[in-house]
């Protein structure tokens, strides 16, 4: 669509807008001072925003080559202690070649974090009407309420690890959130 005459890379990108191009055809056929003025100040805004969009690159790319820079310089200066090397002066030259946080050996870690927790409801209630009206309910409905709403567990998940349906979860739960809701309008 662009005439092959031009090499120059911005005059080529310009005509490949038809609006510039059928402006400069109308000029070839047709030179007049009205029409290279049109096309003069298309070409002023063409150019100023390329010169824009360029400049705007250029920041951008240095701005982010200098943020990367500082930010490698400051992990580099001030290393994680657990990501220090392990190599500590002591033992052979085999050792030490990783990190600290290699070297940390949990054997609890097989333990499920929220099993760890403390299965008291009571301990995460703390106005007073709504702690008594949890008290007044049963073990059961206790643990199935903190598994619902603290541990955040779905009902499905809850049945299987009490070994129960989930309809008898659903309605057990069903049965204490109205025995509190009771308790708290009474």
């Amino acid at each position: 669509m662009v005439d092959t005459q031009f090499k120059n890379p911005l005059l080529k990108a310009f005509l490949e807008e038809i609006e510039h191009l059928e402006l400069y055809r109308q000029y070839c056929k047709s030179p007049n001072e009205w029409l290279k003025k049109i096309i003069d100040e298309r070409f002023v805004q063409f150019y100023i925003r390329i010169r824009a969009i360029a400049y705007f690159s250029k920041i951008i790319y240095f701005t982010a080559r200098h943020f990367d820079m500082e930010r490698r310089k400051y992990e580099k200066r001030y290393v994680l202690t657990l990501d220090s090397s392990s190599n500590d002066g002591i033992g052979s030259k085999n050792e030490g070649t990783g990190t600290l946080k290699e070297l940390i050996v949990d054997e609890s870690a097989t333990i499920n974090f929220h099993e760890r927790l403390n299965h008291e409801l009571n301990q995460y209630i703390q106005h007073p009407l709504l702690y008594k009206a949890v008290q007044s309910l049963n073990k059961r409905q206790q643990q199935i309420l903190y598994l619902a709403f603290v541990m955040n567990i779905s009902d499905t998940e809850i049945s299987k690890k009490l070994n129960v349906t989930q309809q008898a979860i659903s309605k057990s739960k069903n049965n204490a959130l109205a025995k509190v809701r009771r308790l708290i309008n009474a």
